[in-house]
């Protein structure tokens, strides 16, 4: 009897079922995933002025709607955003932390007079039918956003990243085209 070839097969056998059951994931292994879905509370009413800075938007988007868009709970309070440092806009951050594979899951809205709206640099846009006066999705800097004119008086953009939602940010925009006087 060759014992030292049995033992080799069996410790390559035994190997081989480690490495599977290492590799496995089971769904106790994994982060909970909550539903995607779209934002249903309505957004409270936003007078438009001269001076957008003074709008809170913080206030006026129920936390719900974004947590509906991200499919996850913000894991701290929603925070005033000017976009990114331009002058005149008045927005509010999302943080909805990382996932365990250290995707960060975020989101804004902002909004921004005109010529902001105008002038963004254009990187794979596309038109969007539906909402507000004319709207467009672009890559930002930092993730796909959606930008939309409206009224002739206001722009706005809403972003989620770093996993996109442009159904969700659609949603969402089409509850601020609402909420806007």
């Amino acid at each position: 009897m060759n014992r030292p070839g049995h033992f080799c097969q069996f410790n390559a056998a035994a190997l081989m079922i480690l490495a599977v059951l290492a590799c496995r994931q089971t769904k106790s292994t994994l982060e909970p995933k909550s539903a995607v879905s779209e934002p249903k509370s309505a957004v409270a009413s936003i007078a438009i002025s001269s001076d957008l800075t003074k709008i809170d938007v913080c206030q006026k988007i129920p936390k719900d709607d974004i947590e509906a868009v991200m499919g996850r709970k913000l894991v701290s309070t929603p925070k005033h955003f000017e976009y990114y440092d331009t002058a005149a806009t008045s927005g509010c951050s999302y943080d909805g932390g990382k996932d365990p594979s250290g995707e960060a899951h975020y989101g804004y809205v902002v909004l921004t007079p005109l010529d902001v709206y105008d002038n963004q640099p254009l990187y794979k846009n596309v038109d969007v039918a539906g909402v507000g006066d004319r709207a467009y999705f672009n890559n930002g800097g930092d993730t796909r956003q959606l930008w939309v004119k409206l009224n002739g008086k206001v722009a706005f953009v809403v972003a989620f990243g770093d996993i996109e939602n442009e159904d969700g940010a659609k949603a969402l925009a089409k509850l601020v085209v609402a909420a806007i006087k």
